[in-house]
This record gives C-alpha cells, structure tokens and sequence, in this order.
C-alpha cells in the first residue's frame, strides 16, 4: 500500500441510493410526493455535470495514548474516547479527504440568489448524500489496499464529531503534500469546497471495525444521527 494515494472518480463510479436524500430531508422510510421526488430527481441531473469527485489519503505510522489521544509523527490529536477506542490496536492510520468539488458550491450560490428555499434545500441534501458516496468508495479502495497487505481497517472518523474538535483539522491538513486534495481551510476550519470530508481511519492486522456509538450520541449535525431519525 502506497504511503500517498489521489483519486478522481466519475458519479457513476459511486454507489448510493436516492433514498438517502429522503432520509436526510427527514421522510425516514416513506417516499416523498410526486412533485417533490420529481424535484429531487431533476436537481440531481442539473448538479452531476458539475461534479469533480476527488478523494486522497496518506498513511503514517501511529498510535492511541490514553483514552483521549492520537499520537502521529509526535503531533497529538485530541480524538476523544468515541473515536480513540474505535481507533485502538493499529499499527498505521489513514488520513483522508473527499470532496465533490466547486462546481456544486457555484450551482447553490446561483440557487440561493432565487427563493426557491425547497430546491435549495433538496440540493444541500444531494450534495451531502454525494460527499458521503465518496468517502464510501474511497473507505471501500483503503479496504482492499489494506486487505493485500494482511490488514483491516476500522470506520472512518472525522473532526466536529464525536468530542473531536473540528479546530484539528488544521494538524490533519498539516500531512497532506500542497494541492493533492482539492480542499482549503477557512480561518474557522471548515472546507471549501463545502461538501467536503475529512476524517481518520485505523489500519492494521488487529483492527476490529466496531459499530459507530450513534446510539449514546445526540450530536444532531452528524448525518449518522440524521439518518437514524
């Protein structure tokens, strides 16, 4: 497994369900009327030609100190107790990014100089779905990268969850070689472009991928918990 990979993935390299949108739009397990899944569906064609799917990783040897902390190339990371028992037992860790580029942010900035609050709602909800495909097909290379090698991998985990300071992202950015991930940081620490992801996932021989702790957490940001409601 190479210490640095970069990837440019097209949309029909993903897989996801539209029924994710609905979720997230909180119809749970029903269908949206006609008009609205109508609505979704056409947003959706009028966003996929502005799509530019990338993700990248790098791998550093590493290591849990305590119950709280990560330890990688003598930079400390304040994971959490969540994330740092998920991240126990590994000999390496991945750092990696997604996005699905700036094309969807120019698409809202256009939206949003309407008043059609629905449309521009139903976009946010797609682009989330899409980031989060991303991140799935990138966790699903890692996994067979790792699995030539005799590893396993954990779940990924991201900064502004589970009592991982978003704050950290400027340390995690830190590893990555200049313009291999397509993302910048504001002052603030969020990602532009703004459908973007950023997270850690755990390798090794003993790693055991443990269920996420959504049920003890209520953090009501996490688009874990928003698909649980």
């Amino acid at each position: 497994m190479k210490d640095v990979g970069s990837f440019d993935i097209s949309f029909e390299d993903l897989s996801w369900d539209i029924k994710e949108v609905y979720l997230l739009m909180g119809y749970g397990d029903c269908i949206p009327s006609l008009e609205v899944v109508k609505l979704i569906r056409e947003t959706l064609e009028e966003i996929k030609p502005l799509l530019s799917l990338h993700c990248s990783y790098i791998l550093k040897e590493g290591h849990t100190d305590g119950r709280e902390k990560l330890i990688i190339d003598k930079v400390e990371f304040m994971t959490g107790r969540i994330i740092t028992h998920a991240l126990n037992g590994a000999s390496s860790y991945v750092f990696f990014t997604a996005t699905i580029g700036s094309g969807f942010d120019n698409y809202c900035r256009h939206l949003k100089s309407g008043d059609d609050e629905l449309k521009i709602f139903v976009a946010d909800m797609i682009g989330s779905v899409i980031a989060e495909a991303v991140v799935s097909w990138l966790m699903g290379e890692l996994k067979d990268l790792a699995e030539e090698e005799g590893w396993l991998i954990s779940n990924n985990y991201s900064p502004g969850y589970c009592d991982w300071a978003l704050v950290e992202q400027q340390k995690l950015f830190g590893f990555f070689p200049e313009n291999i991930t397509g993302i910048r940081l504001t002052d603030s620490c969020l990602m532009l472009p703004i459908k973007s992801v950023s997270g850690v996932v755990a390798i090794g021989v003993g790693i055991k991928k443990r269920p996420y702790g959504c049920s003890i957490c209520k953090m009501p940001t996490c688009f874990r918990n928003k698909r649980r409601l």
